[in-house]
């Protein structure tokens, strides 16, 4: 009796090693996702800016125009950041900006007994705002960008309800604090640098950053394992819309006064520079380090176009192009 004699084992699969030019493209999707290829090409715009206008660019004034610009669009972007994370998407931050710098200046209107009342009551509401998008999005399962574009309309058309010219008046200390700087540093600065330090620490060293991580890659699996993911979302969005509000709070300082259009456009800045920092849109991933490098990265695309006297119809043209360029060497394609 004569048995069939056994099959050779299957030879090992071939892994072919990928070409230059995927290898390229892996190793700059992993610099994007690092968030260190933002800041390249801040580096570049820095080194061309410098080349162009000789010493003068880093005069005092000129750094202090720069590092100013970044404040109120940073607190919104850390916002964004920090929803994106958790995969969903805040359109609304721009009127939450709006409404909020309008109330500070009508609210306040020049007296300083209210101030500190006003500004702790603006950031509530920021946060009651988030709470209602987390709801929405958590508890009645509406998609985040629905929900978020709804309340843009709404928080918009409360603003011009209350004001359709700029009104009221800030305090003194509140514009001196929002205007004045040390050097080539603004005082408001520090504001940014707190919120920074702040959401670093909570994404990175406490257990609401881990949950925020897992809620955003896969929400099914991270329910599955017991996470209480409404809590999480509710946060994420309340943290977001709160940091637009102080936002809100920086842009009113500046002005001196409250406009019923001081925040248009922020939220696609926001996305703009979450994205170009590395941050995937689909969640779960991202790089604080990039946004922030996003951030500046726009601002040096706005200070530009003034330096360089071009025309302010290029402006939105030249931001453009330099986002598409931004995203299409660094970015990688595959998010996930």
């Amino acid at each position: 009796m004569s048995t069939a004699a056994p099959a050779p084992p299957a030879p090992p699969p071939v892994v072919t090693e990928p070409g230059g030019l995927a290898r390229l493209q892996q190793r700059a999707g992993q610099l994007a996702r690092d968030g260190v290829a933002a800041w390249a090409v801040v580096a570049l715009i820095l080194v061309a800016l410098t080349v162009v206008q000789g010493p003068g660019f880093w005069s005092p004034a000129q750094v202090a125009t720069i590092l100013t610009a970044t404040v109120v669009l940073g607190l919104v972007a850390l916002g964004q950041h920090i929803v994106v994370l958790s995969g969903g998407i805040d359109l609304s931050v721009g009127s939450m900006a709006t409404l909020s710098a309008l109330l500070t200046a009508i609210l306040i209107n020049g007296y300083p007994i209210r101030t500190l009342p006003v500004l702790i009551g603006v950031v509530l509401l920021g946060a009651l705002v988030g709470t209602v998008h987390g709801l929405l999005v958590a508890k009645a399962g509406l998609p985040p960008f629905i929900v978020t574009l709804g309340s843009f309309y709404v928080l918009q058309g409360v603003a011009f309800l209350v004001s359709t010219t700029p009104a009221g008046q800030v305090t003194t200390a509140l514009s001196d604090f929002a205007l004045n700087r040390v050097g080539p540093f603004p005082l408001s600065l520090i504001v940014l640098v707190l919120a920074i330090a702040g959401v670093a620490l909570l994404l990175g060293r406490t257990v609401f950053g881990r949950h925020l991580l897992a809620v955003g890659g896969d929400p099914a699996a991270a329910r599955s394992a017991g996470l209480r993911v409404d809590r999480v979302l509710l946060a994420a969005y309340a943290l977001g819309s709160a940091l637009a509000a102080i936002a809100g709070i920086l842009l009113a300082s500046r002005a001196t006064l409250g406009s019923p259009t001081a925040g248009q456009g922020l939220e696609l800045s926001a996305i703009t520079v979450v994205v170009v920092g590395g941050t995937s849109l689909l969640g779960g991933r991202g790089s604080l380090l990039g946004t922030i490098g996003g951030v500046v990265l726009l601002a040096l695309v706005v200070n530009a176009t003034t330096l360089l006297q071009l025309p302010s119809t290029w402006t939105d043209l030249v931001r453009g192009v330099v986002i598409l360029a931004a995203a299409t060497a660094f970015v990688s394609r595959r998010q996930r």
